[in-house]
């Protein structure tokens, strides 16, 4: 996934904070994903791809605040 830019990690950031349903339901539907991966009927490389697609976003719903928040203290690369 390329490098959101700066308004969309504050936007995944407002989720994260305000919005528990979403980010829930976005780490629901990764771990059932997950879950189901190892059963996977036919494509096994399309389950990957949404396993990883689905871990990619909720790994930057997940760290969006502290990213903010580094941003705002000075601390990002």
């Amino acid at each position: 996934m390329i490098k959101p830019d700066n308004e969309v990690i504050r936007a995944f950031s407002h989720i994260a904070q305000n919005v528990p349903a979403a980010k829930a339901y976005l780490d629901e539907q990764y771990y059932i994903e997950l879950k189901r991966l190892p059963n996977a009927n036919g494509s096994t490389g399309v389950a990957q791809g949404r396993c990883q697609v689905l871990q990619e976003i909720t790994d930057l719903l997940n760290n969006a605040p502290e990213i903010v928040a580094d941003a705002r203290k000075g601390k990002l690369p």
